[in-house]
């Protein structure tokens, strides 16, 4: 494999979002994410917190008492304190907001309105942004004002009434999935939204409004229309889904590895068939058996797969296991942890492992940019920032403020 194939190519072309400002107001992982990512893509984004500090920085892990979180999810931000419920602060952000073209926030519904800073106010102070609202249940609806985090969205959305083992209890995911997922929602509506400003050249403030149990509801596909058409509410499966109509798994090995197989339709099905060398499986999987109209007999089929993935899995050593799927060009994957992730030679190669660069506890090893644009280079600058950081730096460059200003502003506790 040549170095080219092997390697992104580095180019001198500036960053995708390069020239884009982005004020980010967020106070939980959801909106910080989303403002993170535009970040990534070479946006300008400012984080605004308030001065008594961001709840995120309270997250677990610590290493000397910074939160890894906070690390990571305000990386390449250049970072502020504004307290905004209050007169003061009302006005610098007014006057900053006129000045940026995106604003990320996910307090609950009515707080920006309350502290005078709502849509209607930013386009009386000129504003012309993409505001982005991520909240628990949206902007309207009768439970607009109820408080909500990630977790009730999974609840929320039969993510995890769908999880877990059908003897269990539902299982909700170890880390942030329904915050992650609103975030990516908010960024596609917010480039939508740009998109839609450059084509029909308006401006003004357009909002765009992320639940976060919509989102994750939105991308499990089938419980709504399988309970309409059939009847039934999904079950948990555990981690074998053959009732979905594949074939997919996780598997002990005999020495105590663990591996995933996954395939949809019968070609995919037989490859990992000619791996376990289930030849009457694969005889019925030649017949036709995954075009049978008849449900069941399909569900029968793939769990006699099972039960011999099973037991070949548990016979055989993961190498062993890895090389006849591998022949058979078989989908499989172990299941990593970070302590594989960061020495794979192929996360290391397309840069999904960097190492970033931080004030208070030097480089910071975490996730790379994603996506990938071919041609184009972007990086990470830098880690989360401690509290106001940036103070002197952006309120003078925004707002032409002085140190005795901004000395003024931090005895009244406005930053």
């Amino acid at each position: 494999m040549t170095q080219d194939q092997t390697q992104a190519p580095k180019s001198d072309r500036p960053a995708v979002l390069a020239g884009l400002r982005v004020l980010d107001l967020s106070h939980q992982y959801s909106g910080a994410n989303a403002a993170a990512i535009l970040a990534d893509l070479g946006a300008d984004v400012v984080t605004v917190e308030t001065p008594d500090g961001s709840p995120i920085r309270t997250m677990l892990p610590k290493k000397d008492g910074h939160s890894m979180w906070w690390k990571v999810i305000q990386r390449g931000k250049r970072a502020v304190t504004l307290r905004l419920s209050t007169p003061k602060g009302r006005e610098l952000f007014l006057k900053m907001a006129t000045q940026f073209d995106v604003i990320v926030e996910n307090f609950r519904p009515g707080t920006l309105e309350k502290w005078g800073i709502g849509p209607a106010d930013l386009e009386a102070a000129g504003a012309n942004v993409m505001l982005l609202r991520i909240s628990g249940f949206g902007q309207t609806g009768p439970n607009r004002h109820l408080p909500g985090f990630g977790t009730v969205a999974e609840a929320l959305s039969g993510f995890a009434h769908m999880n877990g083992f059908k003897d269990g209890p539902p299982v909700f995911p170890s880390t942030t999935l329904g915050d992650g997922v609103a975030s990516l929602f908010g960024l596609i509506g917010v480039l939508a939204g740009m998109t839609s400003k450059l084509k029909q050249g308006t401006r003004g403030v357009d909002v765009v409004d992320v639940a976060l149990f919509e989102a994750l509801f939105r991308i499990v596909p089938t419980q709504i229309a399988t309970y309409d058409q059939l009847g039934k509410a999904p079950i948990r499966p555990g981690n074998f889904l053959g009732e979905h109509g594949v074939l997919r798994s996780c598997y002990r090995t005999q020495d105590e590895k663990y591996l995933i197989v996954s395939a949809v339709g019968p070609q995919a099905i037989r490859r990992i068939l000619v791996a376990a060398r289930a030849e009457a499986l694969i005889a019925e999987c030649d017949g036709g058996i995954m075009v049978n109209p008849d449900t069941q007999a399909v569900q029968r089929f793939l769990s006699n797969c099972n039960v011999h993935l099973i037991d070949w899995m548990g016979s055989h050593p993961y190498e062993s296991l890895v090389a006849d799927l591998r022949a058979a060009d078989a989908v499989h994957s172990p299941v990593y942890s970070a302590a594989e992730i960061v020495q794979d030679p192929h996360f290391l190669a397309r840069e999904d492992v960097i190492s970033v660069p931080d004030e208070e506890l030097g480089p910071i090893r975490m996730q790379g940019v994603v996506p990938k644009f071919p041609g184009r280079t972007h990086q990470v600058r830098h880690a989360g920032r401690a509290r106001g950081a940036d103070n002197a730096q952006v309120l003078g460059e925004l707002l032409g403020l002085t140190e005795s200003d901004l000395a003024t502003l931090r005895k009244d506790g406005v930053i």
